[in-house]
């Protein structure tokens, strides 16, 4: 365990030098063979070169075996113990991630489609209002049902629909009573409609059908 190394120190020390400076200085990889003590070698260093007492500088060395199969250790157990619960938590977070992710852009694209529609309803311009059901009106005329509204106090013309054709052989007597009172109320004439074809048909019939015929 890397617990157990905390105060370890190999009984022989192996530092990493480059094979070529190892070759070029292999006759001073010792200095003082047979001295007893640092004392001794530092003071021939201090007598006899030109040198500096740096602090705080590290030198590389090797790991011995002891060192080796604790670090392995170490990370066996990592492995067994650490690696399944940290793989675990990646899983979870991912997964949770990825659900934000999506709610996020979920919630992006709703606010873009609030935007699309609020932009166009200003495009449009326009919005539905609720008629009164007491104050408004729909009647035919000229091919159309025409809807008023008392609206700011005023009878309104506030929608119109096209009557379909398959409609306007039953509406004729209506639009033709509304032309008249446009015609008497507001002296305004809309063109005279058209009476269906089986309409005429069964009033030419009606005629014909009289006793004593047409008169000249």
């Amino acid at each position: 365990m890397l617990a157990d190394l905390k105060e370890y120190r190999p009984a022989k020390i192996d530092f990493v030098l480059d094979d070529k400076v190892k070759e070029e200085f292999k006759d001073v990889m010792v200095l003082c063979k047979g001295a007893k003590s640092s004392k001794e070698v530092l003071k021939v260093f201090r007598e006899k070169f030109n040198c500096l007492f740096p602090e705080g500088e590290l030198a590389t060395r090797q790991y011995d075996a002891h060192e080796i199969a604790m670090i392995r250790e170490e990370y066996c157990l990592k492995e067994e113990n650490d690696v399944p619960k940290r793989k675990q938590e990646l899983q979870e977070t991912l997964e949770a991630i990825k659900a934000m992710k999506k709610n996020a852009e979920e919630a992006y694209n709703s606010i873009l489609l609030e935007i699309a529609d609020l932009a166009a309803r200003v495009k449009e311009g326009t919005t539905d209002i609720k008629l009164s059901s007491t104050e408004t009106v729909r009647i035919a005329l000229n091919g159309y049902f025409l809807f008023y509204s008392w609206v700011d106090g005023e009878m309104k013309l506030v929608k119109t629909q096209k009557i379909p054709d398959w409609d306007r052989g039953g509406l004729w007597s209506q639009e033709d009573v509304n032309r008249e009172a446009m015609k008497e109320l507001f002296g305004i004439e809309f063109p005279e409609v058209e009476k269906p074809a089986m309409i005429e048909k069964e009033a030419q019939d009606n005629d014909d059908d009289l006793p004593f015929g047409d008169e000249d």
